[in-house]
């Protein structure tokens, strides 16, 4: 890298602009020190420079806010199967943050990049990957939980994916009541919704115990409890006694 290029890399350092945006500007004054040769560059790089920095600049006094907004996350989606995986989604759709609720869901980030894609593609991404698939088998239940201001149109965009239609994925809208309780006992939202459901049937049921178990295991107790429960309850019915218990915290 340039002496140009060095002056320029430190100075973006304490620049609030996305790291997307500070490669992008270093990609193209290389572009430009390639086209150029060394005499014409130094005055072109010049230009480049200012034109780069001007800018950034106009970025920083009239995008600083709009920074803070990319920033913001305005939905959360929980991915569990036995990972835990939750994303948190700002206003473009975006994911601005992923975060594992335990051991599986933290090395599957280890491996995984879903960061400042959408939403959508990130759960292809992950559905695609060859070391999250280890986890998705027939005995497993891919739980898909939305907490957002349109998690219909959320969930209705999820439900399309073919990829997603092929595993019979489940889905779910909850709300930031249950998001945070669940955060409280060290759980993704969507596996404690599911213990929230589980706990109408089985009162022993404790979330320490829902901690160890797949999100397969956690459903396959829930359809036992409703074959032994005598009511024919169906699973919306299940979900509404949840509610009851946990403050509405969700509803399929």
């Amino acid at each position: 890298m340039s002496g140009v290029q060095n002056r320029i890399q430190k100075g973006m350092e304490n620049i609030r602009a996305t790291e997307e945006m500070k490669q992008n500007t270093l990609r193209y004054l290389e572009a430009r020190q390639t086209e150029q040769g060394s005499g014409i560059f130094r005055r072109k790089s010049y230009t480049a420079l200012r034109y780069a920095m001007a800018v950034l600049c106009i970025f920083l006094l009239a995008g600083t806010g709009g920074y803070a907004v990319y920033r913001r996350p305005v939905s959360y989606i929980s991915i569990d199967v036995n990972p835990s995986i939750e994303l948190a989604v700002n206003c473009f759709d975006k994911v601005v943050s992923a975060t594992g609720y335990n051991e599986d869901g933290q090395d599957i980030l280890k491996h995984v990049s879903l960061k400042n894609i959408s939403y959508q593609q990130a759960i292809d991404r992950l559905l695609q990957d060859a070391y999250y698939s280890r986890f998705l088998n027939q005995d497993s239940q891919l739980v898909v939980t939305v907490v957002s201001g349109h998690s219909d149109v959320m969930l209705e965009q999820i439900n399309a994916s073919d990829s997603f239609q092929a595993i019979g994925a489940l889905t779910y809208s909850s709300d930031t009541a249950c998001m945070d309780e669940a955060h409280q006992h060290e759980m993704s939202f969507g596996k404690y919704r599911a213990f929230l459901e589980l706990s109408q049937y089985d009162t022993n049921i404790t979330v320490e115990d829902c901690h160890s178990m797949t999100m397969g295991e956690i459903q396959d107790r829930i359809r036992v409890c409703q074959g032994h429960s005598g009511s024919g309850a169906t699973e919306n019915e299940s979900q509404h006694h949840a509610e009851e218990h946990s403050g509405s915290h969700g509803h399929h």
